[in-house]
């Protein structure tokens, strides 16, 4: 046999290795990258992992829909010859007048948005519109500046607000941001606990919960999730940990007094804190608000999931073991 000729046995050994012991190596890697993701003890085991459906956070597409509009019905032409869109379009062209109309505008949204309570109203959104709401105002105080004498020229180059940009920019941002708050969170279903994850800034946030610590499995469908096909299911464990009563509002006081006795500066203070108080007071209102961060929120297939749930939670709870220890006595004897 010459040296260019190879026997079979070689040339099997010379194989590439088959599609299949590729998978199961990806395989073993993504489970890997899995159980560290959910820092998983020796002998526990992922028997379903879940993410939020992609419409679980809608609400927040619409806030952003709605910043959207409030800056576009800035930007159009509202007189059409009609006696109300000549009124309308009056209001509009005052309102542009130092941007004021503007801020009212989102001021209203923004307020109306936290008196909602729902997935929308939290902090970090109502921080958001916030600057969204002053943003005219930031840009043009430099022209105010100048008009006033104070300055020579403006140090901020953009001399014109453009709402329809503008709207744009911030909504398309505030998209970008809902999707990177969804895809923060992540679901486990082990043979021990369930855990919720969520990796935002600091990853391994979350929290884990035995299966004999749950005192309840119970879920909650709105009718948003009746038609886009999710659901949410909250692991009840006493605590209220995250769920149940939503009472937010803030008080327009402080607690500490003032250094100046001016009529003035007081008056002007008092107007501060009522302004404050009004756009960032909450309504007070006692319902079931499950949190993303402690409960499987807004899941897909949740039929599945609650099955697993109420299957894990029956067999480790103290009549699971004790039919468990019964099989076992009965085969052993």
């Amino acid at each position: 046999m010459s040296d260019e000729e190879v026997s079979p046995a070689e040339e099997k050994t010379t194989e590439s290795p088959s599609t299949d012991d590729v998978s199961k190596v990806e395989k073993t890697d993504s489970n890997a990258g899995i159980r560290e993701k959910f820092r998983l003890t020796a002998d526990e085991e992922i028997l379903k992992d879940i993410k939020p459906s992609m419409f679980a956070f809608t609400p927040m597409y619409g806030v952003a829909l709605l910043v959207l509009f409030a800056h576009w019905m800035f930007e159009i032409d509202w007189d059409d010859g009609t006696t109300m869109s000549s009124i309308l379009d009056g209001i509009i062209s005052f309102g542009k007048v130092g941007n004021f109309g503007f801020v009212i505008v989102m001021l209203a949204i923004t307020w109306f948005n936290r008196m909602l309570n729902g997935a929308t109203s939290g902090k970090w959104t109502t921080m958001y519109l916030l600057v969204v709401t002053f943003t005219p105002m930031i840009l043009s105080i430099d022209n105010i500046l100048e008009s006033l004498g104070i300055i020579e020229s403006g140090f901020i180059p953009l001399d014109e607000f453009y709402y329809l940009t503008f709207g744009i920019f911030w909504s398309v941002l505030f998209v970008v941001l809902a999707i990177f708050y969804q895809r923060s969170f992540h679901y486990a279903i082990t043979n021990h606990r369930v855990i919720f994850t969520q990796h935002l800034i600091i990853p391994g946030d979350g929290r884990r919960i035995l299966f004999d610590n749950i005192n309840e499995i119970r879920t909650q469908r709105t009718f948003m999730g009746a038609m886009l096909g999710y659901n949410t299911i909250i692991c009840d464990t006493g605590s209220q940990l995250g769920i149940g009563e939503d009472s937010m509002s803030i008080s327009a006081g402080t607690a500490g007094g003032s250094d100046s006795n001016s009529p003035d500066s007081d008056i002007t203070k008092s107007l501060f804190k009522r302004m404050f108080a009004f756009i960032t007071y909450q309504r007070t209102r006692k319902i079931d608000l499950p949190d993303p961060r402690f409960s499987f929120f807004c899941i897909t297939n949740w039929k599945s999931v609650e099955n697993l749930l109420n299957e894990m939670h029956q067999r480790h709870s103290q009549s699971g073991i004790l039919n468990d220890l019964k099989d076992q006595i009965a085969e052993s004897q």
